[in-house]
């Protein structure tokens, strides 16, 4: 039996700092090999370019997704970048794979695909396995957001809906119970 790498999903809804935590870890990884997917729901995916420049000779490898959110339009489209990840790596596995999720994210809808592709035998999920989901929240927005979505609603520039949420605070509670 081979070792699964750990993967961690890292949700926030927008502006809770998603990327300058990804950064941190970048910059900080000393010795620890690390694959990364991005994913943004805009066709310009911002985050990545903002982490693209820590790749660095096999120690982290970046993946980007954009025009979709890898929670439903592009869920296949994870699996297949987590699979290109793995690819790159090569005899090297990685010590952890991070995925960064759009702001509007849904983990558990992450995780229930991950099952499915495990029972159907997809290789990227039979080598590796979400260990934990880390969900950063903005402190002094949250409880307003959550009461009062309107706000929070104006903040979600590309408008991402999801169907199964009527409200920004539903999916905030989503994020946070599911970390």
């Amino acid at each position: 039996d081979r070792i699964r790498t750990p993967v961690t999903l890292l949700s926030g809804f927008l502006g809770a700092g998603k990327t300058s935590l990804l950064k941190h870890i970048l910059e900080n990884q000393e010795g620890v090999r690390l694959g990364v997917v991005v994913n943004d729901v805009a066709a310009v995916n911002i985050d990545s370019q903002l982490i693209q420049r820590y790749e660095r000779g096999g120690a982290i490898e970046i993946a980007e997704l954009s025009n979709g959110c890898v929670c439903c339009t592009a869920s296949d489209d994870l699996v297949a970048s987590v699979q290109e990840l793995v690819n790159r790596a090569g005899s090297r596995p990685f010590h952890h794979v991070v995925i960064e999720l759009s702001g509007v994210g849904e983990p558990e809808a992450i995780r229930r695909h991950w099952d499915i592709g495990v029972e159907v035998g997809m290789p990227a999920t039979l080598m590796t396995e979400i260990k934990r989901t880390v969900t950063l929240v903005d402190a002094s927005l949250f409880g307003n957001d959550w009461l009062d979505s309107r706000k929070a609603s104006a903040r979600n520039e590309e408008g991402a809906q999801h169907a199964g949420f009527e409200t920004v605070g539903q999916l905030l509670a989503e994020q946070v119970e599911k970390a």
